[in-house]
C-alpha cells in the first residue's frame, strides 16, 4: 500500500485463540531504517512473541496491496514510521494513516508514531499521540542509532504487553465512571469544535500554561476536521518569526496557503504577482472565500501556530487584516500561552480591533485523574500507581508523560520518593529553570511564595499570574493560588 512495507507482528496470548497484530507503515525511502528496527525486534522474535510479515514476501499470484490492507484492517497496533518522506507520500498519509486513526478512535487499534527523521509531524492528525523514541526525539538525531532503536523496541514491548493485558476483562479497556466535575482533553476538543461551529464565532484561542500540551487538543481538532462532510476547511499557517519586513512575513503566509490548497485553487494565490505580498494575501483569501470555498459549501479556517516568536505589533497588524476577512466568513484557530492571552486582552487601537480580540477562549488544565489512570494502565500499572502519579504531578501533562514514557518502572512501583527525584531532574523542570533564569520578576515571585507559610497561597501581586502561565501555580479560588504539583514548591525553594 503506497510505497510502504506493511509488516505485521503477531503475538500469541496464552490461553486465547487469537493473536495481537502490529502493522508498520513506512515510506520506501526509509527501508534501511526499517531494516535496523527489525534487527532490534529480533529478541521479541526469538522469544516467540512476534513473527513478521512483509508485503514483499507475498507469494506469487497474490495481491500484496489487498493483503496489506487486510492486515491493517485487523491490526491491534499500527506503527507509523514517520519522516518527511512518509508525510510526503500521499498514499501513506491518506490511506494508511486515515484508516489507522479511524480504528484508533474506535478503540479497535492503538496507533504509535515511530519518529525516524525530524519533520513537522506534531501538526498532523497523529501529532497528539505519544511517539517513540522517548521524548519525541527522532532516531536520526541520536548520536547512537542503536540506542534509539533499542528504546523504540522497549516501547513496542511495553505496548504489546499492555494490549495483551487489555484483553483481560479487568484491565485496559474497562469503562471507568467519570468523577463529578472532571474535565478531560476530549471535553476540550468538543468545546473547541462546538465554538468553531457557531456562525457568530470568529475563532478559538486555545490557552495553556507552559508544558500543558495544547498541541494534543489542537491536533485532535484538526483530525476531526478531516472527516467527510465537515463545514470547515482547515489551512495551517506558521508566521515567519524572523521576517525582516512585511514582505517576508506575508510571503511565508502565501507559501503556506498555497501548499495547503487543492491544486485547482492555487491559481488564486498565484494571481496579482505585481502586488505586494500583503495585498496578494488579502486578495487570495477574499477570492477563495467568494469562489471555490463558498461553492463547496464550506468555510475557511486558518490554523495558526508560532505566535510566541513574532513581534506583537506585527501580529496585531495581521490581526486587523484577519478581522476584516472574518466578516466574510474566515475563522481562526490559534494556540499559545501568555503571549496569546496578552494579545487577546490588549485594548483596541484607534477604534480598530484585531481578530485576536474577539476569539473565544478555551483554557486547558491538568490531565484528569481518569486520563492519568488510563496512561498508567496502558503501561501495565494499576489504580494505586495512577493515584500516586496523579498526586505527585498534579496531572501536569508534561510531567506525567515524561514519567510514564521514561520511568515506567518507578510509576508502576508507586515509589513517591523516586518519582519526586525523577520530576526534579526531568527535562520539563530543566526547561522551566532555564526560562526562570532569565526572568527576574518570576524569580522574585518564587522566592516570596517559597517563604509563605499560609496555604493555599494568598494572591498578592499581578506578577504571580506569570507563574500560572509557567505552569507553577494554579487557581485555588478568587483570592488564592496553589502549587500545580508538590514538586513545584520544591522548585520555588531553589530560588529562595
Amino acid at each position: 500500500m503506497c510505497d510502504t512495507h506493511g509488516t505485521v507482528y503477531t503475538v500469541p496470548v496464552p490461553g486465547q485463540d487469537h493473536r495481537i497484530e502490529v502493522f508498520l507503515s513506512c515510506a520506501s525511502e526509509d527501508e534501511a531504517l526499517l531494516a535496523k528496527l527489525e534487527k532490534h525486534l529480533s529478541t521479541l522474535r526469538n522469544e516467540g512473541l512476534i513473527q513478521s510479515f512483509h508485503t514483499g514476501n507475498v507469494g506469487a499470484g497474490q495481491v500484496s496491496k489487498a493483503i496489506a490492507e487486510a492486515h491493517l484492517e485487523r491490526a491491534d497496533m499500527v506503527l507509523l514510521l514517520v519522516s518527511s518522506d512518509f508525510l510526503a507520500t500521499r498514499e501513506c498519509y491518506e490511506r494508511d494513516v486515515a484508516r489507522a486513526i479511524a480504528r484508533h478512535e474506535a478503540r479497535h487499534a492503538r496507533v504509535v508514531p515511530v519518529l525516524l527523521r525530524d519533520c513537522d509531524w506534531r501538526h498532523t492528525v497523529f501529532g497528539a499521540l505519544r511517539a517513540l523514541p522517548k521524548n519525541g526525539r527522532p532516531v536520526k538525531s541520536w548520536e547512537d542509532e542503536d540506542e534509539a532503536f533499542a528504546d523504540v523496541a522497549r516501547g513496542i514491548r511495553e505496548a504489546v504487553t499492555a494490549i495483551a493485558g487489555a484483553r483481560s476483562p479487568a484491565l485496559l479497556r474497562h469503562a471507568r465512571r467519570r468523577e463529578q466535575g472532571e474535565v478531560t482533553r476530549t471535553d476540550k476538543v468538543r468545546e473547541t469544535m462546538q465554538s468553531l461551529g457557531k456562525p457568530d464565532c470568529v475563532g478559538v484561542a486555545l490557552l495553556a500554561p507552559f508544558g500543558f500540551e495544547v498541541h494534543q487538543v489542537a491536533g485532535e481538532v484538526l483530525h476531526q476536521l478531516q472527516r467527510p462532510g465537515e463545514a470547515l476547511l482547515p489551512v495551517r499557517l506558521v508566521p515567519e518569526a524572523k521576517a525582516a519586513n512585511e514582505e517576508w512575513f506575508y510571503g511565508r503566509l502565501l507559501r503556506d496557503l498555497r501548499w495547503a490548497l487543492p491544486e485547482p485553487w492555487r491559481k488564486l494565490v498565484d494571481a496579482r504577482a505585481e502586488a505586494s505580498a500583503m495585498d496578494r494575501f488579502e486578495y487570495a483569501v477574499e477570492d477563495l472565500l467568494d469562489g471555490p470555498v463558498a461553492e463547496a459549501g464550506r468555510k475557511l479556517l486558518f490554523v495558526v501556530d508560532g505566535l510566541a516568536q513574532v513581534p506583537a505589533p506585527q501580529i496585531e497588524r495581521w490581526g486587523y487584516l484577519m478581522a476584516r476577512l472574518s466578516s466574510r466568513g474566515l475563522k481562526l484557530l490559534v494556540w499559545g500561552g501568555q503571549e496569546l492571552h496578552e494579545l487577546r486582552t490588549r485594548p483596541a487601537s484607534g477604534g480598530r480591533y484585531s481578530a485576536f480580540h474577539v476569539l473565544s477562549a478555551v483554557s486547558l488544565g491538568a490531565l484528569s485523574a481518569r486520563e492519568v489512570h488510563d496512561l498508567v494502565t496502558e503501561r501495565g500499572g494499576d489504580a494505586a500507581a495512577a493515584e500516586v502519579l496523579c498526586g505527585e504531578t498534579g496531572g501536569h501533562p508534561a510531567l506525567v508523560r515524561e514519567l510514564v514514557d521514561g520511568h515506567v518502572d518507578d510509576v508502576r512501583a508507586a515509589d513517591r520518593e523516586a518519582l519526586m527525584a525523577r520530576i526534579l531532574a526531568s527535562d520539563h523542570l530543566v526547561r522551566l529553570r532555564r526560562t526562570v533564569a532569565g526572568d527576574a520578576e518570576a524569580q522574585e515571585m518564587l522566592r516570596a511564595l517559597a517563604r509563605a507559610a499560609e496555604r493555599p497561597l494568598p494572591r498578592r501581586r499581578r506578577g504571580e499570574e506569570r507563574l500560572a502561565w509557567l505552569g507553577v501555580l494554579k487557581d485555588a479560588g478568587a483570592t488564592r493560588w496553589d502549587w500545580v504539583a508538590p514538586a513545584m514548591q520544591r522548585f520555588a525553594a531553589e530560588w529562595a
